[in-house]
């Protein structure tokens, strides 16, 4: 038993370490025994024995039992169902580092009533700003150099706009997270502020992603017979 119950924690921490994977669980689409075969060497690596797929299968069934009850796909569905989307295009993204951050609040504060999108985001050593591409030039010349971390420009955003249970329903953001990211979008920037999510990508992929998210909305409408 304790040889068994270290199977299913090796499993266990495989599995989370590969969100990919465990979207594909999520949705039940994944050959148990494939999946099995694919992590074996993996496990034994971990816990320095050899062990056996039929060992390794059952500690993934296990797995996908806990998940379902951690994460309600009909939840997610439901919080889908009931948000909106829109498109932002041309976006501009600066990341600053070792910046005053009351001289950069004064700064933004100016910025913030004029731009048609403006967030702010404080990592733990940088500041991130979010806003329109026609900003980022004035906001560069008001700064110092040095403070200047990195610059993307022609970017767009996807926001969603939710009720507010996506606040306290797991799984809604890795969900729209992982569908974008299985189609090929790459996410410059995410960025949740209470009820409104924004995707940020690069200004080629917004029309795709907007439509992806759009589909995911009018599909989970579908699923409740509200469309």
């Amino acid at each position: 038993m304790r040889w068994e119950g270290n199977i299913s924690r090796a499993v266990q921490e495989l599995l989370l370490s590969k969100p990919l994977v465990l979207a594909s669980l999520e949705m039940q689409i994944v050959n148990y025994s494939a999946l099995a075969r694919l992590l074996r060497k993996e496990v034994e690596s971990r816990l320095g024995r050899r062990v056996s797929e039929a060992a390794v299968k059952m500690a993934i069934l296990r797995f996908r039992e806990q998940l379902a009850a951690r994460v309600s796909e009909a939840n997610v569905l439901k919080v889908i169902g009931e948000s909106t989307a829109s498109l932002i295009d041309d976006v501009g993204l600066l990341t600053l580092r070792g910046v005053d951050p009351l001289t950069l609040l004064s700064k933004a504060l100016s910025m913030a009533s004029k731009a048609r999108l403006f967030q702010l985001t404080q990592g733990i050593r940088t500041f991130t700003i979010v806003t329109d591409d026609d900003y980022i030039d004035g906001m560069l010349s008001e700064l110092e150099p040095q403070w200047v971390e990195a610059v993307y420009r022609n970017q767009a955003a996807a926001v969603l706009v939710s009720p507010p249970d996506i606040i306290t329903t797991p799984g809604v953001i890795a969900y729209l997270a992982t569908l974008l990211g299985f189609n090929g979008v790459n996410i410059t920037q995410l960025i949740s502020t209470h009820t409104d999510t924004l995707f940020i990508v690069q200004r080629g992929d917004a029309v795709k992603a907007y439509t992806l998210l759009r589909g995911a909305i009018d599909a989970a409408r579908a699923s409740e017979g509200k469309v």
